[in-house]
């Protein structure tokens, strides 16, 4: 009897585990439930299984348990997978460019492999990958570039867009690949991948190591690859001065 208890007081807690990760914004603090239980599974064996455990029978893997809390992963067709249908209602051309932004930043922030090894945060700024993406983009040479249909469709479309288009009140309207970013850059935060950075302008964003890991796990992709080599390309050493935006 002692002994289904404890293993009912495990499943309760791995459950409680996979919803603060599942909250994506939530943070394991130093003396919060939330961080308990993170050590917890760092530590105990025996609680790590339960958790892996449920978190499969949810659908879900776990990638990883940097200090941002634990990473899940969705399966697709899982209950939990992220869907772009579950956006603002978006055209084609639309849900074309939101995809090839979030390639873009994934291939600005971390070009290089050991670059996923790096728990120190990266900046990305609306300005600056929309001027990367441009770039990559103008630097393609059809036909043979690498890319797939969408990718090369996502590519055109982005490149006809203008830049920048202003509402009545000098916002970027929808239209323009800023706005785009910028919603992008949103969405991350949303999803716990991003946290805007306002010290260092509205237009800045630390990326999280959830981020970096969901990159990290679908990483291969011929888009990314592309954009990550054109990432190499602008700076040689792929690297990024230590508490500067490149």
């Amino acid at each position: 009897m002692t002994s289904v208890a404890a293993d009912l007081t495990d499943v309760r807690a791995a459950a409680e585990l996979i919803t603060f990760g599942l909250a994506r914004r939530a943070r394991p603090v130093e003396g919060s439930d939330y961080r308990t239980l993170l050590d917890r599974y760092r530590s105990e064996l025996r609680f790590k299984d339960v958790v892996d455990t449920m978190a499969e029978g949810l659908s879900l893997e776990v990638l990883g348990t940097p200090r941002a809390g634990i990473v899940l992963v969705p399966e697709p067709g899982g209950p939990f997978a992220t869907r772009l249908g579950d956006l603002r209602s978006m055209d084609q051309d639309e849900k074309l460019v939101f995809g090839l932004v979030l390639v873009g930043i994934a291939a600005y922030a971390y070009p290089n492999e050991v670059d996923f090894d790096d728990p120190e945060t990266k900046l990305i700024d609306v300005i600056r990958i929309d001027e990367f993406l441009r770039a990559a983009i103008a630097a393609l040479e059809p036909p043979d570039a690498g890319l797939d249909g969408r990718a090369r469709a996502a590519a055109e479309v982005y490149a006809d867009l203008p830049s920048f288009v202003p509402t009545q009140t000098g916002r970027r309207a929808r239209g323009c690949t800023l706005r785009a970013v910028e919603e992008v850059c949103a969405w991350l935060v949303e999803q716990g991948a991003a946290r805007e950075a306002p010290t260092l302008g509205p237009d800045t964003y630390h990326l999280t190591d959830r981020f970096r890991l969901l990159v990290a796990d679908s990483a291969g992709s011929a888009a990314l690859e592309a954009l990550r080599e054109a990432r190499r390309g602008s700076r040689p050493d792929g690297a990024r001065p230590e508490g500067e935006l490149p």
